[in-house]
This record gives structure tokens, sequence and C-alpha cells, in this order.
């Protein structure tokens, strides 16, 4: 009555395990690009000091607003420093008094009222 037709979506299935894995091979001689091994003392101390300022207004904001206005907070005013004086800050307080009251007020209105944050060319500008 019907015929049977080809399946054309038929998986296609590889040969070998050792096919499987030669995807991967060449990963696993790499050193991982996440680990802090090729950093100096010096600097992971900056990097600890940095991420522990950072939780700390974190918790501050949080306390104030939700999570994610948290983090939009703290992100916005470490890229903002970032962004004008093209380096990194070493504290979040260091970002945050550098910038002043008019921009870190700025970041934290539309943080709060979830508008988006200024451009680039707007920021260097002000």
């Amino acid at each position: 009555m019907y015929s049977k037709k080809p399946n054309r979506y038929k998986k296609t299935v590889l040969k070998s395990d050792e096919e499987k894995n030669m995807k991967f091979k060449s990963v696993e001689n790499k050193v991982n690009p996440f680990s802090l091994d090729h950093y100096t003392d010096e600097q992971k101390a900056v990097f600890k000091k940095r991420d522990e300022t950072k939780k700390r207004a974190e918790e501050f904001f949080k306390a104030m607003y939700d999570q994610s206005t948290a983090w939009v907070i703290v992100a916005n005013v470490m890229v903002t420093y970032h962004n004008i004086y093209t380096g990194c800050a070493e504290t979040f307080e260091q970002a945050w008094n550098t910038l002043g009251y008019e921009i870190t007020t700025d970041i934290v209105y539309r943080a709060v009222n979830s508008l988006p944050a200024r451009s680039k060319k707007e920021e260097v500008k002000a």
C-alpha cells in the first residue's frame, strides 16, 4: 500500500571513538587561558583587591536595590572608568571617586530605571 521512503534525516554516526576524540586533542595540550599562573604576585594582589572592593560595593547596592541592579551599577562604574581614563581602577572606590558625582549619579539612575548605559563616545565627551 504505502512505499517505504528512505530517511533523509538519518543521523551520521562517527566510525570510532578515535574520530570523536580527534576534535579535542589540540585543546588538551594548551595552557588554560583562565589560569592566573602567568601573572606576577603583585598583579594577583591587585586583582584580589579589586575583586574584594567590587564585592563590597555589590553588597552595598544589593541592600538598596536588587541583585541585578547592583551588578549593573558596579560593572558600569568600572567600565566607565576604563573608557574615560584608558586604564583599570585598582579599586571600586578609586573608580567611584574619580568619576565624580555627576557621572556616578547618572550610572545609578540609568541602572535603577533600566535605561541603557551611555555610549563610549558620550562618556568621553562628558
